[in-house]
């Protein structure tokens, strides 16, 4: 029994001499998928055209944004801004004076009941429309409504020439002349450069509303636009009708926040952007390695139209060395 199972489990010389031959080349192989990479360099893939081709396609999408965002622009009509076709409807011209009609007349004329507002506050403050392109200065007043109107605008000769020749006094004339003409020429306010006292000079606002204006201002970076004062505390829409005539609304005088370089602790200090809004911007400047202009921030998450809109004028596009 044992001599046949040594029989059976015992190997000849060939068979010995074949099992270290493949023991051999099995070492061999496991060598050369040991260090063959180093000495083997696969040649890396080439993907010059792939980025080429997701360029383009990120041009092609911004394009189609841009052109989709100028459509819309386009079809949106704010009640302050109508383009000409909607003024020309809405109005019916007729020569007038604007220092000189009644809230009636301004209705007739085709005017809405706000831009009535604006024009009576402008006037009650000591304001005067001394030349026909001071009617422009009424920011209800489009510029399309403005370039309709413009051609029936008459101001009275006896006005013109009072502010013209100040010699008229010296020759016992200013009894021809209405008292309120002499008073001083009523210039709007730029409330992103105001102090406290030049605020205080504006009908309707008293030290309370001066201070709140002017710390809201300090957090916004300045007001870009006169709906930005319902959003000061205590400010509702009877004080804003009141007061809000008498500003300038000053573009350049804002504080600009650059976007391409911004952190979220800087984009979360102005009141309009919180955490998960900062933290999409910064995520998608990444992505796209850089904003170029405003068309790159529209549509990204949390960023809706309407913030969009407020939002925007705050934001400059420097690109890196162009500092």
């Amino acid at each position: 029994m044992w001599n046949q199972l040594k029989d059976y489990f015992s190997f000849t010389r060939k068979d010995i001499r074949g099992i270290y031959v493949l023991l051999t080349i099995l070492m061999l192989i496991l060598l050369f998928r040991i260090f063959a990479p180093n000495f083997i360099k696969s040649p890396e893939p080439d993907f010059t055209e792939f980025d080429r081709m997701v360029l383009a396609l990120e041009k092609a999408k911004r394009k189609a944004l841009e052109k989709e965002r100028a459509e819309e622009q386009s079809r949106q009509l704010e009640f302050n801004r109508p383009d000409r076709e909607i003024a020309e409807v809405k109005l019916n011209p007729f020569p007038f004076d604007p220092n000189d009609m009644s809230g009636d007349s301004w209705i007739k004329l085709g005017l809405n009941t706000r831009q009535v507002r604006n024009i009576q506050n402008f006037l009650a403050s000591g304001g005067r429309f001394r030349k026909k392109e001071d009617f422009k200065r009424i920011y209800t007043i489009s510029d399309e409504e403005y370039e309709i109107l413009q051609p029936f605008i008459t101001i009275a000769e006896e006005e013109a020439k009072a502010t013209s020749d100040p010699g008229r006094e010296m020759h016992g004339e200013t009894d021809k002349v209405p008292s309120v003409v002499r008073r001083a020429e009523f210039q709007l306010v730029n409330i992103n450069i105001a102090d406290s006292l030049e605020l205080l000079r504006v009908r309707g606002i008293g030290p309370v509303y001066a201070r709140r204006i002017i710390r809201y201002r300090e957090m916004l970076g300045g007001f870009h636009s006169a709906d930005q004062l319902l959003e000061v505390y205590g400010l509702d829409s009877t004080k804003f009708e009141e007061i809000s005539g008498s500003f300038l609304f000053d573009h350049a005088s804002l504080n600009f926040i650059d976007v391409n370089s911004a952190e979220i602790k800087d984009l979360t200090s102005h009141p309009y952007i919180d955490y998960y809004l900062a933290k999409s911007i910064v995520d998608a400047r990444i992505k796209k390695g850089g904003f170029v202009s405003d068309a790159d921030l529209y549509g990204i998450p949390m960023m809706h139209d309407a913030l969009y809109v407020k939002i925007i004028p705050y934001f400059q596009f420097n690109q890196p060395g162009n500092e």
